[in-house]
């Protein structure tokens, strides 16, 4: 018996992914989140609304990979845009650094790998879904603390790559 292969969600496909992030920023305002991912039901929503909008058809467990892929791409991102040298282009959403650089950072932190190849899209969208999601010391920035919305990355940047060693 042969195994159909299920599709890579949202890989490729930028109005796909920019559907599957806006439909989970919708889920975790109206239904708030279970730990740092949606609720059970509001995954649910998020695939039929991908199967609707694009004849896109996943699992909740595929979504929810994508999810947290997505987040710690965000993490990396956010690190790496906090970084002092300007090593950041936002005309071209990437990273200048050096092979050695990259080489060092991936080292340091390997969810960094993807942003080397292909930048963070929808950053915007990410910034609403992910931004104070991770944070979990009593010194962390959370979505209750008082903070101007530009300070994104840089509030929770101690507890980004800690569990990531």
């Amino acid at each position: 018996m042969e195994t159909q292969k299920k599709p890579r969600v949202v890989r490729k496909n930028e109005s796909i992914t920019k559907t599957f992030l806006e439909a989970c920023i919708h889920e975790a305002a109206e239904n708030g989140r279970q730990g740092s991912s949606l609720r059970p039901q509001s995954w649910e929503k998020v695939i039929k609304t991908l199967k609707e909008t694009h004849n896109f058809v996943v699992d909740q467990r595929q979504a929810k990979n994508r999810y947290d892929y997505t987040r710690y791409k965000y993490q990396a991102w956010c690190r790496l845009k906090n970084k002092t040298g300007n090593l950041y282009d936002a005309s071209t959403n990437t990273f200048n650094l050096s092979e050695e650089e990259w080489k060092q950072e991936i080292q340091a932190n390997p969810k960094a790998h993807p942003l080397k190849t292909s930048p963070l899209l929808f950053s915007d969208l990410c910034i609403q879904l992910y931004d104070g999601v991770t944070a979990t010391d009593i010194n962390s920035w959370g979505p209750t603390t008082k903070k101007k919305r530009n300070d994104h990355c840089q509030e929770s940047e101690a507890y980004l790559f800690r569990s990531f060693s």
